[in-house]
């Protein structure tokens, strides 16, 4: 921190430096600095990235004084913070300034010019981010590992991290002119930008942190209005509809071709899944596949979903078992079930297990007395209820398994006989 004039100088550790720019706010709100009598800027690549700071990263003399802020402003100035403007952090902290020291009321002086020049930085990275992370999800879909460049016209990357980590579990990296990002699966590292990035040499990459998290709770207008499967799944990752989400590592969406004929619905995602990002991957994940391998269709013939996105585990030890989803689960994740019906359009679906089967039937159901016929499920599309892969991996004994497994590559038959799928 250096002092000019009258005017403290904070130096921040890198565009989006929100712990230091958070700190700096509550040791000068807290003491009445005035706007004016601070200023703001940033380590350049050069220096962050090569380890010759000249300029050391602000740090508070003494501990600052804690602030109590509107929970709307905080998510303002997390997402704020991200604009490409150099007054970001001034304007910004003159909005803190004034909500502490004047009593600027955010939720009724609708025509302040500090708090709608804000409103409009936030709605502009809402959108951007929003259209990052479906192009994200789109350039990833198919396994593909390559580096990928992008231009934002924000500094949105960083704060879309954790996004990505959970949208793609698998290596990924993204350059862009003013940073790059790289997840190797267990760690995420940050280097200068440039198509040509220094980023895969270890002393040019930092794991840093003090970053912000960009979280876009989906509406059900967005959900309703999505219109491919890579904006819908972009779009789940940040679901908050029910207690799920906090204890899973990500929500897993569905997989499959857009023009699939038939759309497979299983419970929930299971431990593995819940690493990888992909369902059906686990232990059941390799019986379905067989499955569908002995009925002559593969997993490109198919959509595969769940109906429940996220995992609902117990602990035992260090292992995480798995438990049945509430219903108050299946409810919060029916529409998404819905929306991908809508955009998928199959002509029939495939409902493995009860919880599948409850939430798409919306009644109790017995699988015994439901299964392996044909039923209407609605204008141009059927239904078939079976039992879960990880039904057969439960049976006691061989001779049972080989012969419900049998039968359930029957329904499997059954199904791609009423859709004539053409393999």
């Amino acid at each position: 921190m250096e002092r000019e004039e009258g005017v403290t100088h904070i130096v921040l550790a890198h565009e989006v430096d929100f712990a230091t720019w958070r700190q700096a706010v509550r040791y000068h709100v807290s003491r009445g600095t005035r706007p004016e009598e601070l200023s703001w800027s940033v380590l350049k690549s050069a220096d962050i990235f090569g380890q010759n700071v000249s300029h050391p990263v602000w740090k508070a003399p003494e501990a600052g004084g804690a602030l109590t802020l509107p929970r709307s402003l905080v998510e303002r100035l997390v997402l704020a913070i991200q604009v490409q403007d150099p007054d970001r952090f001034s304007r910004l902290y003159k909005l803190v300034y004034r909500v502490v020291h004047e009593g600027l009321d955010l939720q009724q002086d609708n025509i302040d010019s500090d708090r709608l020049l804000v409103d409009q930085w936030v709605t502009s990275i809402k959108q951007e981010s929003a259209a990052f992370r479906q192009a994200f999800a789109a350039h990833y879909r198919n396994g593909g590992r390559d580096a990928w460049y992008y231009e934002p016209h924000n500094y949105i990357l960083e704060a879309n991290a954790a996004f990505c980590r959970a949208r793609v579990a698998e290596r990924w990296a993204v350059h862009t002119p003013y940073r790059s990002m790289q997840w190797d699966g267990r760690a995420l590292f940050f280097g200068e930008g440039g198509r040509a990035s220094s980023l895969w040499q270890p002393d040019a990459a930092w794991p840093w942190e003090g970053y912000p998290n960009t979280v876009l709770i989906p509406t059900e207008t967005e959900r309703q209005q999505a219109e491919t499967l890579d904006q819908l799944g972009a779009e789940a990752m940040d679901c908050r509809s029910c207690a799920l989400w906090k204890p899973a590592q990500r929500t897993v969406f569905g997989e499959g071709p857009g023009t699939a004929r038939i759309m497979v619905v299983g419970e929930q995602p299971g431990d593995q899944e819940d690493k990888a990002g992909h369902p059906f991957v686990g232990p059941a994940g390799q019986v379905f596949d067989s499955a569908l391998r002995d009925a002559a269709l593969t997993r490109s013939d198919v959509y595969v979903t769940n109906a429940v996105k996220h995992f609902r585990f117990t602990w035992r030890g260090s292992h995480r078992l798995h438990q049945k989803p509430e219903q108050e689960n299946i409810t919060a994740c029916r529409p998404w079930l819905d929306a991908e019906r809508r955009l998928v359009k199959p002509e029939l679906i495939v409902m493995m297990g009860v919880t599948a089967a409850q939430s798409l039937l919306g009644r109790p159901v017995t699988i015994s007395r439901e299964r392996s016929r044909i039923f209407d499920l609605g204008p141009s599309v059927q239904g078939l209820v079976t039992v879960h892969p990880s039904y057969l991996l439960r049976l006691p004994n061989q001779e049972d398994k080989q012969r419900e497994y049998a039968r359930f590559v029957e329904d499997l038959k059954l199904a791609q006989h009423c859709v004539t799928v053409k393999l």
